[in-house]
């Protein structure tokens, strides 16, 4: 339904899938159908491990990424995940603190709040943010589309979410590109460069049990060469371009308005 929306204040952010430690296989062999929820997931939490032996964790655990594939798998007891994995408190004007969509700037913010345990007095950095792993990325050099995607393609199991802003270089000097992509969702929206800014690629990437390491060589790896071919940068960008939604255009919701007044004289 969201995925379908065309709201443009609608983004899909992922499907997430409870399961149950201590009934796991009980609900399973009653409910079959859980093994192909389990396989759309984009993040699964597998809840109530406080009720279980350790042994049996690891077991459940290792059942559960199996059926899940490439979806980050964090364990949970009594239902309590780190909300900033879903959700970052964004301030009012107020001051007052309201939920929304990770940015970049704000994610950066929150991970030096948790190296320093001093943003609000309650040291964030605790067990619950300790579920998942956030990595950042910053190159002043632009991407290779073909790269670039390369590396999209072939994202690592247990990597969540990634969000930020990347830089094309000759394949559009035009544009920043906003890039939002959870679990096997991939999006982009290009923006134009404001004047004098700093053309930088800009990344956050959250899973849970990934190599932070491996995850920035990749990125790393991705830079464009010195001096990249513009015409064949240029049909590179074709890979990217297919995952930009086509703008609504107006004529087709006049059409869709004058639709529903003639029906509306016809009834």
């Amino acid at each position: 339904m969201l995925l379908a929306s065309d709201n443009p204040h609608i983004l899909y952010g992922g499907l997430v899938e409870v399961v149950d430690a201590a009934e796991f296989d009980a609900t399973r062999q009653r409910h079959p159908e859980l093994d192909r929820h389990l396989a759309v997931a984009d993040l699964v939490v597998l809840n109530k491990t406080d009720r279980v032996e350790e042994d049996e964790r690891e077991r459940l655990r290792a059942t559960v990424a199996e059926l899940s594939g490439p979806a980050a798998v964090i364990s949970a007891e009594h239902g309590r995940i780190d909300p900033e994995l879903l959700f970052d408190p964004a301030l009012r004007p107020d001051g007052e603190e309201m939920a929304g969509q990770l940015s970049f700037e704000d994610l950066l913010r929150q991970e030096e709040c948790d190296e320093h345990e001093e943003c609000d007095g309650h040291g964030h950095a605790d067990h619950l943010h300790a579920a998942y792993e956030s990595v950042d990325f910053t190159a002043d050099v632009p991407m290779d589309p073909r790269r670039f995607m390369a590396f999209l393609d072939s994202r690592p199991e247990g990597l969540y979410r990634i969000k930020g802003f990347v830089d094309f270089g000759a394949g559009d000097g035009d544009n920043s590109y906003a890039l939002h992509a959870v679990g096997r969702f991939l999006r982009f929206a290009p923006r134009p460069w404001a004047r004098g800014e700093q053309r930088l690629t800009q990344l956050v990437m959250i899973g849970a049990g990934i190599d932070a390491d491996a995850l920035a060589a990749g990125l790393a790896a991705c830079r464009a060469e010195p001096e990249p071919d513009a015409a064949d940068t240029e049909r590179a960008m074709w890979g990217v371009l297919r995952y930009v939604p086509e703008p609504a255009r107006d004529g087709d919701a006049e059409g869709d308005a004058a639709d529903v007044q003639d029906a509306a004289v016809e009834a």
